[in-house]
């Protein structure tokens, strides 16, 4: 196992010759020690090195083994086989190993391990003959006087050896249930030589769950008490090194140098939660592998470091709690500020019924870190793509933008170019063939992250104004387009006008040429609604439009104003602007008689849209608009000379299913609005 402070180190599962972990070093020596005292011609004793998987236990059997300078020390590896007999075996070559000066050993240890293996078999280990194992295995091979023969003889001939054996037998917690139990018979029933002891390297919880699924009784704990004479608990990790592995894992995918102080508190916040669960260096190690093997998909995910971090901890270390996140988005999207402590606490309760090893406080914590609302200071902190967000939650798992996903890094470099002047750029482009390409929503979802990016721009381009009206121009030629890319982009395009106007990159004169006053107006209460711009402050910048519009209009004849498109729209415009002089009754002048009036009034008959179960119109008389329009024009003298209509129209004034009206509907919907009107 490689040091996890060296982030360039390419890591393997091996162990380290040496531990760098502070006081592991004394506890090797006083393991050592203890072993040591074991007197030649003593009876076989059981040490035990006992501490969670990956927190250095092969380390510290080398180091034990390395201070053990007048002792015979062999390696046994059990996992590597099956049965009673093949780890029987094992344990044989094993043990002849340390008599290398007794050509004849092997052969009689092999013989011995014959004449047992078949009593070994029918030994119970667990359950409610546990507590007996020993005395009831001892008695079986008892009555059989070749065994008790041959042990006591083999015995005596390693006893006169006269040096002492240490068994090192590691990851015991690697072996199934019959592979232990195999062990376990071997260890403490066929190797109870005099001289022969045995460390025994293994995770306690492990062994429990183990023994436990075969045990009626679940006294697995107490069996290994007996098996087990001397077990040594490797002392935790210290929390300044749990630390030290933390921040280099954080710091290999996210570099602190530049970060702002939010930033920096949200990074040592996700220091302190890994602190908290990477209890081992194994554990240390295989996130920090797993960070750096993905780290260039990470950026090209687009996705928040420090949560995919996080995430990634939860995937390797606790699996079920992030195939809990993965299959059930819904449940950490929706967290809101404004939860309860109960719903809070459910939630809580509900994670740490997946956890399955290790406490659930750093597991909770690391759920919270991703999904509890930011506040002012993550907020300020300017982390971006958060899990949080449903646009960018299926991003951590895929690790990766999938084909129908927008870049963001590449939407920004598109409008970076843009707004240089250079429109022919390669992001420019691949991101025009989004927008105009044949993936709707794909399209949709270019849009609306351009409108995200330019929200808070204070200005615009020339380039930028051709490329979305190359855009809008390109939508006129797509067939069955629908009509939200097309508002979409118009919306995009009345927000630039805005900004051209307001830096002055444009004059009104140009901007009216080229885009007309429909969406130069529209561009005017896009501003008025955002909350970035006051009114008074709008009005003031589109005065001059307003002003150009009644000029023009005031220099046509009649006729041509009525047959304006934008008509209704821009009277309500100047209506809205009202503060210039001589905006009012624009058409006054023209209005002369009973026939202009009543033409006049005829283009500010309209519609109102009602939508529900289905789209419906009624028809209404834009009066406000119509006496700006005319001003004092209109008198009782012309209202009492209006033509005569019907008591009731022949036509639908509300529920129609379109929006149309023939041109003698329109006049004397009009008429009946102009007799209703109350003149002062």
């Amino acid at each position: 196992m490689t040091n996890p402070s060296s982030l360039e180190s390419a890591w393997s599962d091996e162990s380290l010759p040496t531990t760098d972990i502070a006081g592991r070093t004394e506890f090797a020596h006083a393991v050592a020690t203890r072993i040591d005292r074991c007197a030649e011609g003593q009876a076989s004793t059981v040490f035990g090195v006992v501490g969670p998987w990956g927190i250095g236990k092969t380390t510290l059997l080398k180091d034990i083994v390395g201070r053990l300078g007048h002792w015979t020390c062999v390696w046994f590896s059990p996992w590597s086989v099956a049965d009673v007999e093949s780890i029987t075996t094992e344990f044989v070559s094993a043990l002849s190993g340390a008599f290398p000066q007794s050509p004849t050993m092997k052969e009689k240890l092999a013989w011995y391990a014959r004449l047992c293996t078949p009593a070994l078999k029918l030994i119970p280990l667990v359950g409610d003959a546990a507590a007996t194992v020993a005395q009831q295995a001892i008695s079986e091979l008892a009555k059989r006087p070749a065994w008790h023969s041959a042990f006591g003889t083999l015995s005596a001939e390693i006893a006169d050896q006269h040096h002492r054996v240490l068994m090192v037998v590691d990851d015991v917690d690697r072996l199934d249930s019959d592979e232990l139990r195999s062990l376990l018979r071997v260890v403490r029933l066929l190797g109870r030589f005099t001289n022969v002891h045995y460390l025994l390297a293994y995770d306690q919880a492990t062994i429990d769950r183990v023994l436990e699924s075969h045990s009626a009784n679940g006294e697995s704990s107490e069996f290994m008490e007996k098996i087990v004479q001397f077990p040594f608990e490797v002392p935790p990790t210290p929390i300044v090194v749990r630390r030290r592995w933390s921040r280099s894992i954080v710091d290999a995918v996210s570099p602190d140098d530049e970060a702002s102080g939010g930033y920096s508190e949200q990074r040592e916040q996700l220091v302190s939660i890994l602190a908290s669960g990477l209890e081992t260096p194994r554990a240390a190690e295989r996130l920090r592998e797993q960070m750096l093997s993905l780290a260039k998909l990470i950026s090209q995910a687009e996705v928040d470091a420090l949560d995919f971090t996080a995430l990634t901890w939860l995937r390797i270390t606790h699996h079920q709690v992030w195939d809990e996140i993965r299959l059930h988005p819904d449940e950490y999207l929706s967290w809101r500020e404004s939860d309860t402590d109960a719903s809070r606490d459910m939630r809580m309760k509900r994670i740490k019924k997946l956890v399955r090893r290790g406490s659930a406080k750093p597991v909770q914590d690391a759920v919270a870190y991703m999904f509890e609302p930011m506040g002012v200071v993550e907020t300020l902190a300017g982390r971006r793509w958060r899990i949080q967000s449903s646009r960018y939650f299926e991003r951590y798992f895929h690790v990766g933008l999938a084909d129908d996903d927008v870049s963001e890094r590449t939407t920004e470099s598109a409008l970076r170019e843009l707004a240089n002047g250079r429109a022919n750029s390669e992001d420019a482009c691949q991101l025009e063939a989004i927008i105009v390409g044949q993936d709707e929503e794909r399209s949709a979802l270019a849009l609306d992250v351009i409108d995200k990016l330019r929200r808070d721009s204070p200005g615009t381009s020339l380039a930028i104004l051709d490329y979305v009206e190359k855009v809008r121009l390109e939508f006129q030629s797509i067939p069955n387009l629908h009509p939200f890319r097309r508002s979409a982009v118009d919306r995009w395009l009345v927000k630039e006008i805005f900004r051209a106007l307001e830096t002055r990159l444009v004059s009104e004169g140009e901007l009216v040429s080229r885009f007309g006053y429909g969406l130069i107006t529209a561009s005017a209460y896009a501003a008025k609604r955002s909350l970035s711009h006051d009114d008074s402050h709008v009005k003031d910048l589109y005065s001059g439009v307003a002003q150009r519009w009644v000029n023009e209009v005031l220099s046509e004849p009649l006729a041509t104003t009525l047959a304006r498109d934008e008509l209704l729209s821009m009277t309500s415009f100047c209506s809205w602007i009202q503060d210039i002089d001589d905006l009012e009754g624009f058409l006054a002048d023209r209005v002369s008689d009973k026939s202009a009036l009543v033409d006049a009034a005829s283009r500010y008959v309209s519609f109102n849209e009602w939508v529900g179960s289905s789209v419906e119109y009624d028809i209404v008389f834009r009066e406000k608009e119509f006496r700006f329009a005319v001003g004092s024009a209109m008198t009782a003298s012309m209202q009492s000379q209006l033509p005569q209509v019907s008591d009731l129209p022949d036509y639908d004034i509300s529920d129609r299913p379109t929006p149309d009206l023939t041109e003698t509907q329109r006049r004397d919907f009009a008429i009946r609005s102009l007799g209703a009107l109350t003149l002062t």
